[in-house]
């Protein structure tokens, strides 16, 4: 029954190396976002928030060491675990107006052998955007986040989280 399709599949056949290179998504799909290539970009500020945690078959928790800098520790108990740090606003926040030039933030990976971060940004609908942070090393390196090129998909005006979540098991 053709109005009821459920699968499409590209077969290869043979031996040998074969491969595709397919425009006709959309996809789900998940961008990598490495360290900006201007280190010297000042930090954006959130407006003020106490950031929470969340976490499952994991523990996570945050020590705060200054007004601005924060540690975030993440151990998972199995390799579906995860958790993470979330921002949470009661009012919704307006990430065109408030970062009208892009997010900027440092992250290390505080001497973990932890490579990447996913970062998510949820609306007031629960639309989320989603990116992986590469590139984590033991030194602060700045991540920028463009609200009109990299952010798609939800309403930036009406933000209600930040999230950074870990996931599997092990320390991070």
């Amino acid at each position: 029954d053709k109005t009821k399709v459920k699968e499409i599949v590209f077969t290869f056949a043979g031996q040998g190396t074969k491969s595709l290179d397919i425009d006709w998504g959309l996809f789900e799909f998940t961008p990598s976002i490495p360290p900006a290539t201007d280190q010297n970009l000042v930090i954006t500020q959130l407006p003020l928030v106490n950031p929470g945690i969340f976490s499952s078959a994991a523990t996570v928790g945050n020590v705060m060491t200054s007004k601005t800098f924060m540690t975030t520790s993440y151990t998972g108990n199995s390799a579906s675990s995860f958790g993470g740090t979330v921002y949470s606003y009661a009012t919704p926040i307006n990430l065109t107006t408030l970062f009208p030039s892009g997010i900027v933030f440092s992250l290390d990976n505080n001497g973990t052998v932890l490579p990447e971060v996913i970062l998510e940004i949820k609306d007031e609908n629960n639309n989320v955007w989603k990116a992986k942070l590469t590139g984590l090393s033991s030194s602060l390196q700045k991540y920028l986040i463009s609200v009109s090129g990299n952010i798609e998909g939800i309403d930036k005006t009406k933000v209600k989280e930040i999230v950074f979540t870990f996931a599997g098991q092990g320390t991070k």
